[in-house]
C-alpha cells in the first residue's frame, strides 16, 4: 500500500457515537503519519449514498447497524470498496488506535 490518502466511512445509526470514535482514528492515522479522510454517516444517509461518485477506500459498519452490511457490500463491491465491521470491542471503548489498524491491515490484504 502506498501512503496515499485513505478514504474512510464509519456508518452507525445516528451517526453520534461514531463522530466520537471518527476524531480519535484521526489522531492515531495523525500519529502514523498517515493522511485520512475520514467521515462518519448515519445509516440513511449511507443508503442514498453516490458509490461512484464518492469513493472510499473502506466502509466499517457500526456493530448496531450490522444488518445493513449485506446491502452496503452489493452496492460497494462494483466499486472495489473493502466493507468491514467495526470490532465491536474496539467500538465500545471508543479505541482509535484499534480500528486505524484495522483499516492499514484491511487495506494491505
Amino acid at each position: 500500500m502506498t501512503d496515499k490518502k485513505i478514504k474512510v466511512i464509519l456508518v452507525c445509526a445516528a451517526g453520534m457515537s461514531s463522530s466520537l470514535l471518527e476524531e480519535k482514528i484521526r489522531k492515531a492515522a495523525e500519529a502514523a503519519g498517515r493522511e485520512m479522510e475520514l467521515k462518519a454517516v448515519d445509516s440513511s444517509r449511507m443508503g442514498l449514498w453516490d458509490y461512484e461518485k464518492d469513493t472510499m477506500d473502506i466502509i466499517l459498519v457500526a456493530p448496531q447497524v450490522r444488518f445493513l452490511k449485506r446491502g452496503i457490500i452489493k452496492k460497494a463491491e462494483p466499486y472495489g470498496v473493502i466493507v468491514q465491521d467495526i470490532d465491536t470491542v474496539a467500538y465500545g471503548m471508543v479505541d482509535g488506535e484499534k480500528i486505524f489498524a484495522q483499516v492499514i491491515e484491511a487495506l494491505q490484504a
